[in-house]
C-alpha cells in the first residue's frame, strides 16, 4: 500500500462492527476520504472541499441493524468528523470556535 501523506483515522467500534473512515490529502491539492466497515470499503470521496450540511461519505443498508452510515467533514485547522449511525450521533470530534465559525449549519 503506497504510503498517504497527511493521513489521518477513525476507527469507531458500533455493537459488532467496526468502522473505519479515513481521510488524506497532499500538496498537490489531491486526497480522498474512505468509509469501510467491518474491512469493506463502501465509499469514497476526492473532493477537496466539503458541504458541511451534507454527508461526505456515506452507505445505506448495510446490514439488518445498520440501515444508514452518514460522515459528515469539518474543520479549519485539521479534519473532523461526525459519524450517524441510524441517525443516531455515534461519535464526534470537538470542534474549537475557529471550527465552529467556518463551518456551516
Amino acid at each position: 500500500m503506497q504510503k498517504k501523506p497527511n493521513l489521518k483515522q477513525w476507527e469507531i467500534n458500533y455493537q459488532d462492527h467496526n468502522i473505519l473512515v479515513s481521510n488524506w490529502w497532499g500538496w498537490d491539492l489531491k486526497g480522498s476520504s474512505d468509509l469501510y466497515v467491518d474491512e469493506q470499503h463502501l465509499d469514497q470521496n476526492t473532493s477537496m472541499v466539503p458541504d458541511t450540511s451534507k454527508p461526505f461519505l456515506k452507505s445505506y443498508n448495510f446490514s439488518n441493524n445498520i440501515d444508514s452510515i452518514e460522515v459528515f467533514i469539518g474543520g479549519f485547522f485539521s479534519v473532523k468528523i461526525s459519524v450517524l449511525v441510524n441517525g443516531e450521533n455515534i461519535y464526534q470530534d470537538q470542534l474549537n470556535l475557529i471550527d465552529r465559525l467556518f463551518i456551516k449549519k
